[in-house]
């Protein structure tokens, strides 16, 4: 299995975010399994996992023809920051190399653009190498490894030059992208859960039934009192696409492809309680909130730990009791999380910082200061005492990164 792991991300200028922010996933003891961040609603916790998403996006489509422009999300209110470049960097393991890719661009042009690895020993552990350094339209590089100033010369100047590598099927632009299929994002909503969730389930279901019986499992587990679950595809009836206005081209695609419903199965007994038989129920109608999202958030949790992924939950507790919560964090501090999956979490649920599944160095906070810039601060870099109650210190406010909501008495 080749490793993956998220150990830095660092931004300036995205959204909510104007300075240096960066935040760093590794702990005392080697990468966190579980970093969960809070803070107050409005300041910035959504923001970090976009600015990640967009990373993903950019790396994926800057070469795409109709991509004329990068789509650069500025921050707003520091007057000229609007024409200021965007920069972002990540740092992660891939197939046993350890690297840092970066970029700083305006939405007209790439100004700088990086890969560089680390080569360090005991004695030098920070000492790196470039494998290519691109200033605008300079290149400097390891040639071998794919990336040439021909290649550069033939990029656009809205293009990322990892982008543009990619057909070239090199190592190290292999190693990029390897990553980005191993690091996935969700900003928690119903919709893009069960979606992700779908295709999970649809992508292992090939000659196997593992997926399926492991979120079943899960299902149990959770005790939601689901027996079993199909998921069933059926295509657009002919007489709805009769009544809608679409041309014959786009009505014989929509007749193509395949849709999905999740019927799940439960018990019918007698007036005796006596079990009696099973009945399916259509999860969207039938089906609580709270038990759709933890449907959604199942498969793609065990495709996580299942191959030591990185899962990034934004709004994770929405629609869940903190039992749950509390449940699935576990999975991954727990001793069967031996692939080192990595699972980080926006939330505002306190109860994870008074359970004894976080530690000091899991928890960082997302705020805004007086300039309604995001800061991102770790908990251990507040005055935290040994043996404290993080989440009564962070109820009464010591921490900071919490609402202040003043009240006319």
């Amino acid at each position: 299995m080749n490793k993956s792991q998220l150990l830095g991300f660092r931004l300036r200028n995205f959204r909510s975010f104007y300075g240096d922010q960066a935040i760093d996933f590794r702990g005392a003891n080697g990468t966190r399994k579980v970093t969960a961040i809070y803070g107050p609603n409005s300041g910035g916790k959504s923001n970090l996992a976009k600015a990640m998403s967009y990373l993903h996006f950019v790396i994926t489509n800057s070469n795409n023809a109709n991509l004329f422009e990068l789509p650069q999300e500025p921050f707003l209110l520091k007057q000229g920051s609007e024409t200021l470049p965007s920069s972002f960097e990540i740092e992660f393991t891939q197939s046993g190399k350890h690297l840092i890719y970066g970029f700083t661009a305006t939405k007209k042009q790439v100004l700088h653009e990086y890969l560089k690895e680390f080569t360090g020993s005991k004695a030098r552990p920070n000492s790196t190498r470039k494998i290519f350094d691109r200033k605008k339209t300079q290149l400097t590089t390891l040639s071998k490894y794919g990336f040439t100033q021909a290649l550069l010369d033939d990029t656009r100047n809205t293009a990322l030059l990892i982008t543009r590598a990619r057909e070239g099927n090199k190592e190290y632009v292999n190693a990029v992208f390897d990553f980005l299929k191993q690091f996935n994002i969700l900003a928690g909503e119903l919709d893009e859960t069960m979606g992700f969730s779908l295709k999970v389930l649809d992508e292992s279901s090939e000659g196997s039934n593992d997926r399926h019986d492991a979120v079943l499992e899960l299902l149990k587990s959770a005790d939601l009192w689901i027996r079993d679950f199909a998921i069933e595809k059926t295509k657009v009836p002919s007489e709805i696409l009769e009544m809608v206005p679409f041309n014959d081209d786009f009505k014989k695609q929509l007749s193509a492809n395949m849709h999905s419903s999740i019927k799940t199965v439960h018990a019918v007994r007698d007036s005796d309680q006596k079990l009696i038989g099973e009945r399916m129920l259509e999860m969207g109608t039938h089906e609580s909130t709270g038990t759709r999202k933890f449907f959604g958030l199942a498969a793609p949790i065990l495709d996580t730990l299942a191959n030591g992924k990185v899962l990034y939950i934004d709004e994770f507790e929405s629609y869940l009791h903190q039992d749950m919560c509390q449940f699935l964090v576990s999975l991954f501090k727990s001793e069967n999380n031996k692939n080192g999956a990595q699972l980080i979490i926006n939330t505002h649920d306190t109860a994870l910082m008074g359970s004894e599944l976080l530690d000091r160095e899991d928890i960082f906070f997302i705020e805004k200061n007086a300039a309604e810039e995001s800061v991102i601060t770790p908990l251990s870099g507040k005055s935290v005492r040994a043996g404290e109650s993080f989440e009564k210190r962070y109820r009464e406010g010591i921490y900071g990164a919490k609402p202040h909501i003043e009240v006319d008495e």
